[in-house]
């Protein structure tokens, strides 16, 4: 190909976009196919052979047959059937977010590297503050997941605390509370700011999974005593695990009482209490009373990954006092809340919130409201066929009532033999990791297992974990799963 006849950037783009159309559209229809699998192995060891081939003349046209390799052998969140994590399929509007973001290429750290992405970021923190309750001069940015937030929020925590700290180092030592059931996160931000795993306080919780606030009373009035400093509490809306959500409220009040910084980490529930709050009136957040909060819209929301907000009540500056460098040659704007960079521990950003406003304009706060309700609905759907399905082969039994749109349960083939004096039979968990190994190895549905340790320190044995999420899973998605597990069980426990 001559100069002249070489294609412009524009061009190429066009014919990018018009082969994209039609192969990601057929991708996401066909994930509605029964016979399509959500994962193969089949597929993963095809590829697996051909990512290692580097070509020094490239593929051209091609490199179709590559995407086409990897939407085969990657795991298909579009299906109904994938009921495995916390997030699910993005929207249409998310697949279209995404594609923009990659055309502006955008870096959200200066103002003027991505004025429209900065502008949109702090309009839609500002908003969600505000339906958190949080005051006027509040604000929020985007992180890459909610582990990352939930460590600015620490960092923010501790250097507003001691400040000294941002030059000298820790010259104390510093206590965090957590619930024994909160994401492994808090302790990990612990570790990288320096307070140490020892001094991570797991606090115990009821026998719904919530933190006890008598029992964090306790505890920070003897890290007191012990010569340790308790600045950081962290309450968990939507815990892993079970889906629960910590009394805030209560927590709240110790903290005043020790004049600690109250995070709320509500990665996955935050959502039903800012957009859907009478679905699961446990997941309120008293106004007023938080210091900061993450809100993951990229789980119950549907926004594509990754888009994780971290929300504080003194708002950016106080961020930025904790965290900025103020380096000249990088941040020249004087006015608050332009070169937001210099907030965050890093520099270079996506700018994430296009994404999350896009799709609330496109679709309307209703949307989010049906999506939550919807999700809700269906945990206690699958939670009353758990308790009333009538098996020949085996029983169901449920762990405990969904605290919000997650649902545990065991299914017991009648062939198992159990010890008749525990509540919660070991063999129950070996059953239900087999089962899921074998389901998933099938490749029709993708399923998971989880295990808890409660606080009088039974370990629980492996149970079904499954999140309800996307708009798709109907009660025929729920039948269809019941039935997998038992078709799975006598193929496993009673082949003929």
């Amino acid at each position: 190909m001559t100069q002249q006849q070489k294609q412009t950037p524009a061009d190429e783009l066009q014919q990018f976009l018009e082969k994209g159309s039609q192969v990601f559209s057929d991708y996401v229809r066909d994930s509605h196919d029964p016979q399509r699998p959500v994962i193969s192995e089949q597929f993963t060891k095809e590829l697996q052979k051909e990512i290692s081939q580097f070509p020094r003349q490239g593929y051209g046209s091609k490199i179709w047959n590559d995407i086409d390799a990897i939407c085969r052998s990657s795991t298909n969140t579009w299906s109904p059937r994938f009921l495995y994590k916390l997030y699910a399929a993005p929207t249409p509007i998310g697949v279209v977010s995404e594609t923009l973001l990659g055309v502006l290429n955008n870096n959200s750290h200066v103002f003027k590297a991505s004025p429209a992405g900065t502008l949109i970021e702090q309009a839609v923190a500002k908003q969600l503050a505000k339906m958190a309750g949080f005051p006027e001069e509040s604000g929020g940015l985007t992180f890459p997941g909610g582990s990352y937030s939930n460590l600015h929020a620490l960092l923010v925590a501790r250097n507003q605390k001691c400040p000294e700290i941002k030059h000298k180092g820790l010259s104390r030592q510093l206590a965090v509370f957590t619930s024994m059931h909160a994401h492994y996160s808090i302790d990990k931000a612990a570790m990288a700011a320096g307070v140490g795993l020892d001094n991570v306080v797991h606090v115990p919780t009821d026998e719904q999974g919530r933190m006890d606030p008598q029992e964090l009373r306790r505890l920070m009035r003897q890290a007191e005593a012990d010569g340790k400093l308790p600045f950081f509490v962290n309450a968990t809306m939507g815990t892993t695990v079970l889906g629960a959500c910590d009394p805030v409220e209560e927590i709240a009040q110790v903290c005043q009482e020790f004049d600690a910084w109250l995070h709320v980490d509500g990665s996955w529930g935050g959502p039903l209490a800012l957009f859907a709050s009478s679905l699961v009136p446990s997941f309120s957040l008293p106004a007023g009373k938080v210091d900061s909060l993450v809100i993951n819209p990229h789980k119950l929301l549907g926004v594509p990954l990754q888009c994780s907000f971290l929300l504080v009540h003194q708002g950016l500056d106080a961020m930025q006092q904790a965290l900025g460098m103020n380096a000249a040659y990088l941040f020249h704007e004087t006015e608050a809340g332009c070169d937001v960079g210099d907030a965050t521990l890093g520099c270079g950003r996506r700018p994430d919130a296009i994404k999350f406003w896009l799709m609330w304009r496109f679709y309307g706060t209703d949307y989010f409201v049906s999506r939550l309700t919807h999700a809700r609905q269906l945990a206690q759907c699958l939670a009353h066929m758990v308790q009333t399905r009538v098996s020949s082969t085996g029983r169901w039994v449920l762990f405990m009532e969904p605290a919000s749109t997650c649902v545990c349960f065991w299914y017991v083939p009648n062939s198992l033999k159990t010890c008749v004096d525990s509540l919660y039979p070991t063999e129950w968990g070996m059953v239900t990791k087999q089962l899921c190994d074998f389901i998933n190895q099938k490749g029709s549905m993708l399923v998971d297992y989880a295990t808890i340790t409660m606080s009088q320190g039974q370990t629980i044995p492996a149970f079904f974990r499954i999140p309800l999420n996307s708009p798709d899973v109907t009660k025929d998605t729920l039948n269809d799963l019941l039935d997998t597990i038992e078709q799975a069980s006598i193929q496993v426990y009673s082949p003929t």
